[in-house]
């Protein structure tokens, strides 16, 4: 995947894909969710909350379960 993202959104995906799955996800700026989202590496759940997807966990380590 080669999609473009700022340093910040890219962290941003690092702690939603820390985050276990009954976990309520961290609160992002409606900057960096609406990048993610775009991008389909997220999904969301509100305006400043998103989940990963696994199109995020591939963007991160090229692989997802």
């Amino acid at each position: 995947m080669s999609k473009s993202l700022s340093l910040e959104a890219i962290e941003a995906l690092r702690r939603l894909n820390d985050t276990d799955g009954g976990q309520v996800p961290p609160v992002l700026s409606p900057d960096l969710a609406q990048e993610l989202v775009g991008a389909g590496l997220a999904t969301g759940t509100g305006a400043d909350r998103v989940h990963i997807t696994c199109d995020g966990r591939k963007y991160l380590s090229g692989d997802c379960d």
